[in-house]
């Protein structure tokens, strides 16, 4: 879906005579790297842990050719891992997750080698504006840009999700899980083009925890 299914609007667009693609990708195509993460990185440093951001970095090659070629004006928007509350959340990601189990009474495991990871997180709120203002510039074309409203240690995350549930237990695994690398993310080129971020960190997750209230009677 990630990859052919791409291919497939590109195709669409280029015979129906639309041109202009914004395509949110993700940060999870970086990999392990050395330093920060930038959107200038050398193609041959990128090293996706996950078929997830394996085929988001096939899908970006998908559109940025056909830009290169003058068939598409096309930009790549590479989010940081989303939080915040929506109608339709998924509970695979960090945040949500350990806010899931946090909510329903569960112990949050994590791999004991983790605790000072860094990853790059973005507001949902902050990926929706990030949207907004890349439709009104047109003048962006051709561009990757990253996404980021923090780049966070998974210490910090336990600690604003305890500072919510005060009872929060934790148990630690020996077993390395599925993207569990350490990698800090440059924005500043999407602020240098005059994006400005809402989001915080500490107000996503309260928010979170407020919607999800219910679930703790269940």
């Amino acid at each position: 879906t990630n990859h052919h299914g791409t291919k497939e609007v590109v195709r669409a667009c280029l015979n129906h005579g639309v041109r202009r693609i914004i395509f949110p990708s993700t940060t999870s195509i970086y990999g392990p790297i050395n330093g920060v993460a930038r959107e200038d990185c050398d193609r041959s440093e990128l090293t996706p842990q996950s078929p997830y951001a394996a085929s988001k970095l096939a899908a970006e090659d998908e559109i940025l050719e056909a830009t290169y070629r003058g068939e598409l004006s096309g930009i790549v928007l590479r989010f940081g891992t989303i939080f915040g509350p929506s109608p339709g959340m998924r509970f695979h990601t960090a945040i949500n997750k350990f806010i899931f189990h946090a909510v329903t009474g569960r112990p949050l495991t994590i791999w004991s080698e983790a605790a000072n990871l860094v990853r790059p997180y973005l507001a949902l709120d902050d990926g929706v504006k990030a949207i907004e203002f890349t439709l009104q510039r047109p003048d962006i074309t051709g561009q990757i840009l990253n996404v980021v409203t923090i780049n966070a240690s998974l210490d910090r995350i336990i600690d604003e999700v305890r500072r919510n549930a005060p009872n929060l237990k934790t148990s630690y695994t020996h077993t390395r899980m599925l993207n569990q690398v350490s990698y800090e993310v440059d924005d500043s080129k999407i602020r240098q083009l005059g994006f400005a971020y809402s989001g915080d960190i500490r107000v996503g997750i309260q928010e979170t925890f407020r919607m999800l209230g219910s679930l703790k009677a269940a």
